[in-house]
């Protein structure tokens, strides 16, 4: 059966995991398991919501696709939000970046992993390359 491709827009790790487990009930192949699998360790609970992409999006002026991908790092430091925007934001905006993404965290805080899990995911992630 041919598929026709409706709508291309990118998605947050952890809104690919949620989509490919609901599809895993009706059966998925191989790669899509290994991507389930890359998902999961690797997306933040944090903030992954339509609701934070669009307001950082509107508020910062910024192609979703660069705020998918800030949502993805789940930024701590200014450094980690210039390496993904590149020269469009200044470092004021940055910074208020910084400050909106962290505030939309704290709200977050009890489904968010303690720092000591994230280190195990990191560890579980290496060894799974050591796999391939």
């Amino acid at each position: 059966m041919v598929r026709k491709v409706i709508e291309e827009k990118p998605i947050p790790l952890g809104q690919v995991h949620d989509l490919l487990k609901i599809r895993e009930e009706t059966g998925i192949n191989y790669v899509q398991r290994v991507t389930a699998q890359h998902a999961e360790k690797l997306s933040r609970a944090a903030a992954y919501s339509e609701e934070v992409i669009q307001t950082l999006k509107e508020e910062f002026k910024l192609p979703r696709i660069l705020v998918v991908q800030l949502v993805n790092v789940n930024p701590k430091t200014p450094v980690d939000i210039r390496v993904v925007t590149g020269d469009r934001l200044s470092d004021d905006q940055i910074e208020q970046l910084l400050t909106r993404y962290s505030e939309f965290i704290a709200t977050l805080k009890p489904t968010i992993e303690t720092d000591e899990e994230s280190k195990d995911e990191v560890e579980e992630v290496k060894e799974g390359f050591e796999d391939l």
